[in-house]
């Protein structure tokens, strides 16, 4: 038997398609990250909102860094 002929420019072709593939999906990951990050941070930001300090605990924090203040 002769030695096989290896097709290059197919070899050289399913390389390249291999190459740009792998970073079209890393960039399709990416922007799907960035977009879900977003919508967590909205999400995140929106509910510390909701968070409101009543008069109690706002006393408390303003006689603790009194004190701090005082301490130095």
């Amino acid at each position: 038997m002769g030695p096989e002929a290896i097709d290059w420019g197919y070899a050289i072709s399913t390389l390249i398609i291999r190459y740009v593939g792998i970073f079209v999906v890393l960039g399709i990951l990416q922007i799907v990250m960035q977009i879900t990050g977003r919508i967590f941070a909205y999400l995140d930001a929106k509910e510390e909102m909701k968070k409101v300090l009543t008069q109690e605990e706002a006393a408390a924090v303003a006689m603790a860094l009194y004190l701090y203040e005082r301490k130095t």
